[in-house]
């Protein structure tokens, strides 16, 4: 298990701090790279992309639609998973993008989240889509989206969380290059 260290922005073979330091799980080159902690039942993603299109929101969908159904008795035993990502090199999405993701969360059993973060840049864009995910959210009795802008606070809520060096072989099969 490896905790997590520093580094510079992400790129394609890297990914940026506070996740240089840990094994990559998964990446695919429309969204960026993913993790699992199953001791925490956490899905753990960071984008390298500058716009959010359907295909990288689909990616997304599946990494968690993937940890839903192949850890379905440890995520149920912890009341839900914990969904932490990381999408600060986001500027824009397409609204295709924002549909298809709340159009995939609808289709998810309710409670299936005890938590989700999201770790954006604050324009008024990311406000409203964040209200509409809400709303979406409240519709499956899930906890409203936890919100921040400061990457260091957020990192907080993953200090005691390690990764397995090795991804889970469902994750594994979700990679791309």
């Amino acid at each position: 298990m490896v905790g997590i260290g520093q580094s510079e922005a992400a790129t394609a073979g890297t990914p940026g701090e506070p996740f240089a330091r840990w094994p990559v799980h998964a990446f695919h080159p429309d969204y960026g790279f993913a993790w699992y902690c199953t001791p925490q039942r956490a899905l753990i993603t960071q984008t390298i992309v500058a716009h959010g299109r359907v295909a990288g929101a689909r990616v997304l969908c599946d990494w968690i639609d993937g940890a839903l159904r192949e850890d379905a008795a440890g995520i149920d035993a912890a009341g839900g998973i914990l969904l932490f990502h990381d999408f600060r090199s986001l500027a824009r999405y397409d609204p295709d993008t924002r549909t298809l993701i709340n159009d995939r969360i609808k289709l998810r059993k309710p409670g299936y989240a005890r938590r989700s973060i999201m770790v954006v840049r604050p324009t008024p864009i990311w406000r409203m889509a964040m209200h509409v995910t809400d709303v979406t959210f409240a519709l499956l009795r899930l906890p409203p989206i936890n919100v921040m802008v400061d990457m260091t606070r957020a990192a907080e809520e993953l200090k005691s969380f390690a990764v397995d060096r090795a991804a889970p072989g469902w994750l594994l099969g979700r990679q791309s290059s």
